[in-house]
């Protein structure tokens, strides 16, 4: 039996190994846009900053292909997928034959497509290499536009500030994280943000990059304000990668959340039998709905590439569904939220605890008596006991009693 799996980041690694465990002599091609083994993107943002060093990273040595005895085809971009002749085929020319192809190619970084995007001075953070062009090109002190208040975003802008610039952060939405928090939970974030010296411009779209002989000088905002910048970053969400599959009829219509992508099963099948998806480029159930759902979250690709792995070899072990799950520190704030965020339960009872003298606040989501949505800000420790309960799907109050929530 032959194996390929595009992408050899954390969906397609972890298949790959779960896979090996499964058929221990069987071929198996990992093929990767990138040169070097697998790298923790979450910790891009701590490189940036400064906080720790390149070689805190890798996640693998150089030897990792040849301890769990891969094929590695490095530094190869596809092309193509051929479902009928079971192939892939490669920019190099080659065509790599499977009998079981997973496709966990990832994402790449949104642009707005603006006027000026295409200055030297814009930038994205999303790969390694794209580290290594702001660590080149960022001016020491610059002044910088964050455009995206996601997670992303906030974390670059924290980076960005222990780095030295000067950022403001523009978000086209009322609030950070418009998807996770409520107003008053984004209150006591844009707070923290406030108090590490980041200007937020909430609510307003930016129009264009502005720039002047060949150099970037700001950002215009759809107000009519014009922000100084030597620098503006995109972290706007990200596209799956499947252009290469135009054409084979697996690239799945555009979701809700505007990110084209592949649509797989509770098995990690996609509509060709032969043929899985997992990770970043995937829409999968949701975990509380049942519904296609797209959710670029590390730990769901590790999972998600997991099952893919074990039912390429036909285990048959089923996947649960996304549960999403956020956590986010910024230089001594905290906040967690997860399952279904604030524009999700309008049909829910929701739970309400705050103490603004500790900057602490939790907002609990129930529906027909079980938990389906959390935020904590502040005091965030036992939010995994919370989120055993939302997995499981135990019966749990409808009501909690005043000061049952801080113990």
């Amino acid at each position: 039996m032959r194996y390929v799996i595009i992408g050899a980041s954390a969906a397609g690694c972890q298949a790959g190994e779960t896979l090996r465990a499964f058929a221990p002599q069987s071929a198996i091609t990992l093929i990767s846009g990138e040169a070097r083994p697998l790298y923790s993107r979450p910790l891009l943002t701590y490189l940036l900053g400064g906080e720790i060093s390149p070689e805190r990273i890798w996640l693998h040595g150089e030897d990792y292909f040849k301890k769990w005895r891969f094929e590695a085809l490095l530094g190869e971009t596809v092309t193509g997928v051929d479902p009928r002749g079971h192939e892939v085929r490669l920019a190099s020319g080659r065509a790599v034959p499977y009998d079981k192809l997973l496709i966990a190619s990832g994402a790449s970084p949104r642009r707005l497509g603006l006027p000026g995007e295409d200055l030297p001075g814009v930038f994205t953070l999303r790969h390694l290499a794209d580290w290594q062009r702001l660590d080149r090109g960022l001016p020491a002190n610059a002044t910088v536009a964050v455009v995206g208040a996601g997670a992303v975003g906030l974390k670059v802008a924290e980076a960005l500030s222990h780095r030295g610039c000067r950022v403001a952060l523009v978000e086209a939405e009322a609030h950070a994280l418009p998807r996770l928090l409520d107003a008053a939970a984004a209150a006591r974030l844009h707070q923290a943000l406030a108090g590490m010296g980041v200007e937020l411009f909430m609510a307003v779209k930016p129009v264009a990059v502005l720039g002047k002989n060949g150099a970037v000088q700001g950002l215009g905002l759809a107000d009519g304000r014009e922000l100084p910048a030597a620098a503006v970053l995109f972290a706007t969400g990200v596209k799956p990668n499947v252009d290469f599959l135009a054409g084979t009829g697996l690239a799945g219509a555009e979701g809700a959340e505007g990110a084209e992508g592949l649509t797989a099963n509770a098995q990690m099948q996609t509509a060709h039998p032969d043929i899985y998806a997992a990770g970043d480029c995937t829409r999968v159930p949701h975990f509380l709905t049942g519904q296609p759902a797209y959710y670029p979250i590390w730990p769901g690709a590790v999972a998600q590439g997991r099952v893919a792995g074990a039912n390429l070899a036909g285990a048959g072990v089923t996947y649960p569904g996304i549960l999403p799950q956020n956590s986010i520190s910024l230089r001594g704030f905290h906040l967690i939220a997860g399952g279904l965020g604030p524009g999700e339960t309008a049909d829910c009872e929701i739970v309400i605890e705050q103490d603004p003298r500790r900057g602490q606040y939790r907002r609990l989501a129930y529906r027909q008596g079980r938990l389906v949505g959390l935020t904590f800000v502040g005091a965030i420790e036992d939010a995994g006991i919370y989120f055993q309960l939302m997995a499981q799907q135990l019966p749990a109050p409808a009501t909690i009693e005043p000061g049952r929530l801080w113990g």
